[in-house]
Formats: C-alpha cells, sequence, structure tokens
C-alpha cells in the first residue's frame, strides 16, 4: 500500500505524542493536547498520516466531550484510519490501560479491534524481552490476543532508529492483507454508532416505560423523541458532519414513533 493513516489511542502520559514524533521523524506533535491533531510525512517514500488524540480518562476534560473528541480522529484519517495503535508504556500497565480496549469497542465497534495495535513505549526500560513480559502478566497476554497477537515495541529516545519504524509499517502491511486491503471505514464507525444508539434507545424505553404510566401523551412522546434526535444529531453532526446529524434527527424521530407505538 502507498500510504498509511494511523491513530494514536492511549492514556494521558502514555508516550502517544512521542510515538508519533518517532514515526514522523521529527518532533511535530505536542506532547500535552485536549484536541485530535493530524500530521503528515514520507516514511521509505510511502505517505504516512498521523492523527494523535487526548488520553483516554483525562481528568482535565468532560467524559462526554472527550469521547467526542476521540471520535472525531475518524473523520480526521477520512476515509479512515489503516491501523489504530494503542498505546502503553511498558513499565505501567494498569486497570486504566485494561480498561481501554473495551472502551475502543464501546466507541468504533466490534470489529475495530481488526484494525488495532498494541505498540508498547519506554522500550529502552524493558530489563527483558517484550514476549516475556507478556508472557508473565495474563491480563497483558488477554489484551495483546484482543488485538489478534499483534504488538511492537518503540523506544522513542532513540529517534534515529529507523528500523522499529519500518518493522511497525510491515506489520501493518501484514494486518492490512488479513484484512483484505481495507481499512476500518467511516461506515463502520456509522455502523457502531447506530447500534449504540439503538442499544440506549431500548435501554431508554425500558426506563421511560416503568416510569410513566401507559396514558402518557402523544406529545410527550414526540418530545422525548425530538429531544432524544437532538443529542444524537449534535453528537453525530460533530463526528461525521451535516449528514450524522441528518441521522441523529431520523433516530429521534423514530425513537418517537416507537414510544407511540407501545402506548
Amino acid at each position: 500500500i502507498g500510504c498509511f493513516t494511523l491513530v494514536l489511542l492511549g492514556t494521558k502520559g502514555a508516550g502517544k505524542s512521542s510515538t508519533g514524533n518517532t514515526i514522523l521523524g521529527r518532533r511535530k506533535m505536542r506532547s500535552v493536547t485536549s484536541q485530535c491533531s493530524d500530521k503528515h510525512t514520507t516514511v521509505s517514500g510511502r505517505s504516512v498520516s498521523v492523527v494523535d488524540t487526548p488520553g483516554f480518562f483525562d481528568t482535565h476534560m468532560q467524559h462526554g466531550d472527550l469521547v467526542k473528541e476521540i471520535a472525531r480522529s475518524v473523520y480526521l484519517s477520512s476515509p479512515g484510519p489503516h491501523a489504530l495503535l494503542i498505546v502503553f508504556p511498558v513499565d505501567r500497565f494498569t486497570q486504566q490501560e485494561e480498561e481501554i480496549p473495551q472502551q475502543i469497542k464501546v466507541m468504533f465497534g466490534e470489529e475495530v479491534l481488526k484494525y488495532s495495535i498494541i505498540l508498547f513505549t519506554h522500550g529502552d526500560q524493558l530489563e527483558e524481552t517484550i514476549e516475556d513480559e507478556i508472557k508473565k502478566n495474563s491480563i497483558l497476554r488477554q489484551v495483546v490476543q484482543q488485538c489478534g497477537g499483534r504488538f511492537h515495541v518503540f523506544d522513542n529516545k532513540d529517534e534515529n532508529n529507523r528500523e522499529q519504524v519500518n518493522d511497525l509499517l510491515q506489520m501493518i502491511d501484514t494486518m492490512i492483507k488479513q484484512n483484505g486491503g481495507g481499512y476500518y471505514s467511516n461506515q463502520m464507525f456509522a455502523d457502531a454508532q447506530r447500534f449504540r444508539q439503538e442499544k440506549e434507545e431500548r435501554e431508554f424505553l425500558e426506563q421511560f416505560e416503568h416510569k410513566y404510566p401507559t396514558s402518557a401523551s402523544v406529545s410527550a412522546n414526540a418530545t422525548l423523541g425530538s429531544v432524544f434526535g437532538g443529542i444524537l444529531g449534535g453528537f453525530l453532526g460533530l463526528c461525521l458532519g451535516p449528514l450524522g446529524a441528518a441521522a441523529g434527527a431520523a433516530a429521534g424521530a423514530a425513537l418517537g414513533a416507537t414510544v407511540c407505538s407501545i402506548m
């Protein structure tokens, strides 16, 4: 493949920006970010785009804002990233790191881990091989297995070591072939969001039915649909543009109709 688009995911302080700079071969990315940013370069004759994201569990951001901003990485990597690099510091694997793959699946859908690679940073602090570290830690081993057993390690202090970058790109090449030459597309993201919306609608309707009697007025149902549609439209509009906003409004209308039909 002649070009790569990569998205960096991980907790604050995991080394996402340093990893991006190592891939880019120069210091283009800031180490602290509350917004997605994308930078471009050429590596071994191939165009490479890297999208950095805010850290998961960043306490300086509201959770909703954080989720929206991370989701925006798909838009910045349009038509979609070839690989999502889940960045873990090799010397720190806490419960937060353990939860990240599940959070990524909730946000991007089940298919996303087919396009994901665990990228360990702080490789200079390894006392054993990374393979030995994974073997010793059963939870870490399970996380790696969720990503098809794909992992790589970077020493971001050794910025001139281009071999580690080329090895990563070769791994991504192999993964792309295994995925039939495709990438994680905007359509996959839209499908994941629709599935998530439908689940939230079902849960919301269950709570609504429990809370309100069946004699609730049609106008209340219409209001419920429009409010929910506004929320979905705002979120999808931010991530996917006007088409996303329209989809959110339609989902709200459908919700209102559904509530009416069950009462």
